[in-house]
Order: structure tokens, then sequence, then C-alpha cells
């Protein structure tokens, strides 16, 4: 953990762990735990930190030692291409987002906002711009139906694509119209691995 070049870019873009933690919606203290490598550096928090320090998720990744140069610069392609991403809201948009979710039982340890970038599962409802409230403790608790937040690993490119879809054991499947996503992908704790379930989804007005 490069230390160092992390503050120096919270320097630059003028804005404290404190932002970063809130872009999560997590204490400051979680960020001065990744700082001194007590707690891991996660793809969640490496996007928040990747947008709100205005930098790409690659150097984050680099200057955080979760990957070496190589990888991570064929992991962030991959990455942009998400179905879903943790929320990093600004103001108003935040707070409003913050207290639906906590109808839902947000506000929690684990409990996260990510807001949906493709129609993946258009068909189940779930449409571009919606919020999903991701539980990423009922990774492997997931049954037959519930919609899940995974990552498709691809190790021959050495990429990764964070996915959104229904899980009908053993496979993911999505609801699209489109004929890239209509491939099943068998979840085998590798190649597919599940990172939480989708508990609520909204849409702002």
């Amino acid at each position: 953990m490069d230390v160092n070049w992390f503050k120096q870019q919270q320097k630059r873009a003028g804005v404290t762990a404190e932002d970063i933690a809130q872009a999560m919606g997590r204490a400051r203290s979680n960020v001065s735990n990744i700082y001194a490598g007590k707690q891991r550096m996660s793809l969640e928090w490496a996007r928040a930190f990747a947008q709100v320090l205005d930098q790409p998720l690659d150097e984050v990744l680099r200057h955080a030692g979760t990957l070496e140069p190589a990888e991570a610069q064929h992991l962030s392609p991959g990455f942009a291409e998400a179905d879903a991403v943790p929320f990093i809201g600004k103001g108003s948009e935040t707070h409003k987002a913050a207290q639906i979710a906590a109808c839902f039982g947000g506000g929690q340890p684990g409990v996260d906002i990510w807001q949906v970038r493709r129609n993946s599962l258009c068909l189940n409802g779930i449409l571009t711009g919606d919020f999903v409230l991701v539980d990423t403790r009922q990774s492997e608790l997931t049954k037959a139906g519930d919609t899940v937040i995974a990552q498709h690993y691809d190790w021959q490119t050495g990429s990764a694509t964070t996915i959104l879809r229904r899980f009908e054991p053993p496979v993911l499947v999505a609801a699209s119209m489109d004929p890239s996503e209509q491939r099943a992908l068998v979840v085998d704790g590798r190649n597919v691995v599940i990172q939480g379930k989708v508990i609520a989804s909204w849409r702002a007005a």
C-alpha cells in the first residue's frame, strides 16, 4: 500500500479520507484501516477511491498493491463494463439514497447501495440507472430466484467483469434481449463468484 501516493492524490483532489468513506457509506476508520493494511482494498473500495480521487481504477489498484501493474491494466477495462457499480453520489443525492436504503435494511456493514449500469435484467424490471441494495453477507446464502452481484473472471485474458444476474443453481442467467448476455454462467467459485445478494431495488424519481 503506497499510502504517500494516496495522501498526495487526496491533497491534489482537495478531499479527505472521510469523503472517500462517505462515498461508500462507511466510517472514516475504514479508510484508515485500508491505509494501515488492517482492511483489504476490495474492488468496491477501489472504485470509490478512483472516483473520489479522480484517478483510473488500474492506478488505484496498482498503488494499493492489490495487483501487479500489468494485471491492473488488464482488469480495468472489464470493471468499466460492469452491469452495476457501487453508488457514489454527492450531497442530497447521497442522503436521499441512504434514507431509502435504510428502509430496506441499509446502513449496516456489508450492505451497500449499487447503481445499475446495463440492462442485463431489464426483463425483470431492473433498468439502467436503478438502485439496488446488495448484502455481501449473504453471498453464500443465495437460493434459486435470487438476484445477485457476481464477478466473472477470464483467467486467459486476466480480465474480470462485475455482473448482475438471477441465480438459478448452478448457473447465473440474464433477463435481457441482448444476445451477448444470453450465456448461462456456472457458479464455480473460481471463474464465477457470487459477491452479494440484492435485497431491494428502487428507481429515482
